[in-house]
């Protein structure tokens, strides 16, 4: 075989086993292989919803809205300086980056959440079933390109309505208004026909932790906070 194919056919191999659909294939085997452990967060906490939560409003306080957060260009910026492992392989599998901009805020959130190489990642499904933690990512549907990173910061409510929070929005970090009780996001912007992004979501929780829903208006905002 000639050295031009070996390479190209190498070349291919490596696209393919780094694409997002590869990796989700891989992750849920690591994550089965490590339910028998006791996984704990970055607090030495357990992996529960509330105990995320306490962790979310502790980064809220930490890199507030307002928080210069844009991409390496940005004048005076910010950047994820956490250790990463797991949320990078999310992020090189969507070949975004995991210390500038949306993406890197979303690593940094995470990791100080999850920890660096605890709690390995996994393609959620159900939506539905999003939870404080998870990472979102907003991918064009003509493209198949990233827009956006998020990170939720409670699940879904009746209305399919949520909170995020986010890095490089206006280069800035942002958190939701608690004065303002219309800022959710929502499930069906990006469900059906005619939309231009589908949102894909990635979790931390273990697999033997299962959702609640307990964390349904989990971050309150104007007449219910």
């Amino acid at each position: 075989m000639k050295k031009g194919t070996i390479i190209a056919l190498t070349a291919s191999m490596l696209l393919t086993l780094c694409t997002p659909t590869a990796l989700a294939a891989q992750v849920p085997a690591e994550a089965s292989m490590s339910t028998s452990v006791e996984t704990t967060l970055a607090n030495g906490k357990a992996v529960t919803e509330e105990n995320v939560l306490e962790l979310l409003r502790q980064i809220e306080q930490d890199w507030p809205t307002g928080t210069v957060w844009g991409t390496r260009k940005t004048p005076g910026t910010h950047k994820n300086e956490v250790p990463c492992t797991q949320a990078r392989q999310v992020m090189d599998a969507y070949r975004v980056s995991e210390t500038y901009g949306c993406s890197g805020y979303a690593s940094m959130v995470s990791s100080l959440i999850f920890g660096d190489e605890a709690n390995p990642a996994r393609r959620l499904e159900n939506l539905s079933q999003i939870r404080p933690g998870d990472i979102i990512f907003m991918v064009r549907n003509e493209t198949g390109k990233v827009w956006h990173v998020t990170v939720a910061l409670e699940s879904p409510n009746e209305k399919n309505a949520f909170h995020i929070t986010d890095g490089n929005a206006g280069e800035t970090v942002q958190w939701p208004d608690r004065e303002n009780p219309y800022g959710r996001d929502n499930l069906d912007c990006y469900r059906g026909e005619g939309k231009s992004y589908h949102l894909e979501v990635w979790t931390r929780y273990p697999e033997n932790t299962p959702y609640t829903g307990d964390s349904v208006m989990g971050w309150p905002t104007g007449a219910n906070k």
